[in-house]
């Protein structure tokens, strides 16, 4: 099975995990995984964190403990050198090299949280990512990428802290996210570092990702016709355009101007006129390829 038809499989899985969404995006954008592998390599993580975590003889560990455990005892740490390394975001590479943006060492505390009973879940929130930590004692955020653990009701103080700016934290924040909105943030990410290095490739793998993921942003399908159009992959283009047009609501836009007479046409702004020329002229080399 193709990388991205098994992504959108897992997709469709209620109860899938973070970590398997994870590995196949860098199954996809890497040479092919033993995504089986890789799934036992943080089962033995999580080995290592109970072996670590029962010397404290505390059951069950508090937040910071957890954190030095992750930090010094399975050795993690934020990549601060080079945040727009693709690595950074590629969950094989991060279990290898130890070190990580935000989501993925979080997802990482949570993934092995899970396999050790404990509550950990993920928090989205602007500019930086972090974890909180659940236990009868109360709730605390876990920030791997800075080794810092904070007590929930400090919430907004620490992110201006981290990200250089007061940002209001409304309540929907602190909703865990899902696995989907974890895979989604992370090739959010793989895009930023792909674009910096104009790798047009990884980039159009990159959407094909997030278009399974949100299949009705027609900006993806846009995107995505544009690099095709690049690339000179014509059919493709013309399909990402008719799905854009499609979302719309304006294919009929596409059609011939005999066929677009029988439409009320709203009138459509200029980047979507070039569009439309965009799929004239791929349509007209289609049209003389065949």
């Amino acid at each position: 099975m193709r990388t991205v038809e098994r992504f959108e499989v897992h997709l469709r899985q209620p109860d899938v995990s973070a970590e398997l969404l994870a590995l196949d995006i860098a199954s996809s954008l890497a040479p092919p995984l033993d995504v089986a592998a890789q799934l036992a390599r943080i089962d033995q993580l999580a080995q290592s964190a109970r072996a670590y975590l029962a010397v404290s003889n505390v059951d069950p560990p508090r937040a910071a403990e957890f954190l030095r455990v992750f930090n010094d005892g399975l050795a993690f740490h934020g990549s601060h050198d080079d945040t727009h390394d693709p690595c950074n975001s590629l969950l094989d590479a991060v279990i290898e090299r130890r070190t990580g943006l935000p989501i993925m060492l979080c997802l990482l505390c949570i993934a092995i949280g899970r396999r050790l009973g404990l509550r950990i879940d993920g928090l989205g929130f602007p500019y930086h990512f972090m974890a909180r930590y659940v236990d009868d004692q109360g709730e605390w955020l876990l920030d791997p990428f800075n080794s810092a653990v904070v007590p929930i009701r400090e919430s907004e103080q620490y992110l201006a802290s981290v990200v250089g700016r007061h940002i209001p934290l409304p309540q929907e924040l602190f909703h865990p996210v899902t696995a989907h909105e974890m895979a989604l943030r992370i090739l959010n990410n793989l895009r930023s570092a792909y674009l910096r290095r104009s790798d047009t490739a990884q980039l159009l793998n990159v959407l094909s990702l997030q278009t399974a993921i949100v299949p009705s942003n027609l900006h993806l399908w846009r995107d995505r016709a544009v690099l095709n159009f690049r690339q000179e992959a014509w059919e493709e283009a013309a399909h990402d355009l008719r799905r854009y047009f499609f979302l719309l609501g304006s294919l009929p836009h596409l059609f011939a101007d005999d066929v677009q007479a029988a439409f009320e046409l709203s009138p459509l702004d200029g980047q979507d006129r070039r569009l439309v020329a965009m799929y004239r002229r791929i349509v007209h080399l289609l049209n003389h390829l065949n």
